[in-house]
């Protein structure tokens, strides 16, 4: 039998972006006490996803309405902005338009108006002239503006958490890949590529697009693969004249291929 002293951690988080540390913080938050260690394989936080993307805070009203995509998304982008204004990160409600250009957009339009206030969510149908005046540079046959679609820097996001989560006592290694997983009746070891290990009772995979390998370490066949893709992201000359967030209605087939203007 392992005593506590044996035990490097009592939960061992590996991944360094917004879904690794994030967790660490809501451990500390929810069960103070708890050793909580971070392993993560570059040489600082929200390297890859986390500090590579739009910036922007969904309002969920793509998902199924009751399914847990919805419930977090619409729960989520509250308390993310509740938690950028506590600890003045860079942040904006903008709201969003996502405009039909096409008679044959309209019905799926018009679901998302349904989906969106079966969520709860500031939901307003425009037309075309409406349209002008939320986006002058935009025009379609028709519109929503969702209200609670925002923007944020999820690179400073992180960073709190990280500075949360060592001002509650946690670890956080950088330059820690891991080489190899040692699942054991007591818990379980992690080897880091400098030969370093470390022996935790719970272990959470919150690797990103490196989490179907670290499941693989861990003797756990994920069923799938994960095929990161590339996005284009580009800055306007003139950013002034777009006042918020413009999406197309999206394509069933393809629901989160767009463009959007920031």
């Amino acid at each position: 039998m392992m005593t506590h002293a044996a035990y490097d951690c009592d939960v061992l988080v590996i991944g360094g972006g917004i879904v690794g540390l994030s967790t660490a913080y809501a451990i500390t938050r929810t069960a103070p006490g708890t050793r909580v260690t971070v392993l993560e394989k570059e040489w600082g936080p929200a390297r890859h996803q986390t500090g590579r993307n739009s910036g922007v805070i969904h309002s969920g009203i793509y998902y199924r309405p009751g399914s847990l995509k919805a419930r977090y998304a619409v729960r989520g982008a509250a308390e993310m902005v509740d938690f950028c204004a506590e600890h003045s990160i860079p942040h904006a409600v903008t709201g969003k338009l996502i405009v039909a250009t096409e008679r044959s957009e309209l019905p799926r339009l018009h679901a998302l108006v349904q989906r969106g206030r079966n969520h709860g969510l500031p939901v307003r149908e425009l037309g075309p002239a409406q349209i002008a005046e939320y986006e002058p540079q935009v025009r379609g046959l028709a519109a929503i503006r969702v209200g609670t679609t925002g923007v944020c820097d999820f690179k400073a996001v992180t960073e709190r958490f990280a500075a949360e989560v060592r001002g509650a006592g946690g670890l956080i290694r950088f330059g820690a890949e891991v080489t190899a997983i040692d699942r054991r009746p007591w818990g379980v070891a992690v080897r880091t590529a400098d030969g370093r290990v470390v022996r935790a009772r719970v272990l959470v995979n919150c690797a990103g697009l490196q989490c179907d390998r670290v499941a693989l370490l861990a003797g756990d066949d994920p069923g799938m693969r994960i095929v990161p893709f590339r996005g284009e992201y580009y800055e306007l000359a003139r950013p002034e004249l777009v006042r918020g967030l413009v999406y197309p209605v999206p394509d069933p087939a393809f629901p989160f291929l767009g463009v959007h203007l920031t």
